[in-house]
């Protein structure tokens, strides 16, 4: 054995445990300061209780109160997303759009919903607001998740081709 290169050696190294319990036995340190030992782990007691000496328990808790709290304010956000009071101006229809609705009096999503409910010839009656405006007034309010009166598969194939001529 090459002398000098290992460490010292102490026979009766005293380990001390958390709870209070004491031992001797052979390392290189002389005093072990534990925080479990078979004195007091759950396998050992068959005792119930979760040994959480760094806080990771908590901070697991506090990770899922944080999760709970961001899926209600993702339902909240989800809720106003989609409410009928939500003015016009949020579906970014275009100023001309906008403007020829407004001059209609038209201002919420719940009012064109019920124009909707009358069929596509009452809002194309409306002056200014023509085929491009109503497509694009029902793609926005499909995307904020708004349900749309039932619509024939003519409509809803008219609508999907201007998307595949320009993709």
């Amino acid at each position: 054995m090459k002398q000098g290169i290992h460490p010292k050696y102490f026979p009766s190294a005293k380990v001390i445990c958390a709870c209070g319990n004491t031992w001797t036995t052979g390392s290189t340190s002389e005093v072990i300061h534990t925080d479990v030992c078979y004195n007091c782990h759950p396998f050992f007691t068959g005792e119930q209780r979760i040994v959480d000496t760094e806080g990771q328990v908590d901070r697991f808790i506090k990770k899922l109160d944080a999760r709970a709290q961001y899926k209600q304010q993702e339902e909240t956000r989800k809720a106003t997303r989609s409410s009928p009071e939500l003015p016009l101006v949020e579906l970014n229809l275009g100023a001309r759009a906008e403007a020829a609705l407004a001059k209609a009096g038209l201002v919420t999503v719940g009012q064109i919903l019920e124009k909707l409910q009358q069929g596509d010839d009452a809002l194309l009656a409306v002056e200014g607001f023509g085929r491009k405006s109503l497509i694009d007034t029902k793609k926005r309010l499909r995307s904020r998740g708004f349900d749309l009166p039932a619509e024939t598969a003519s409509e809803t194939a008219a609508e999907a081709a201007p998307a595949e001529e320009a993709a």
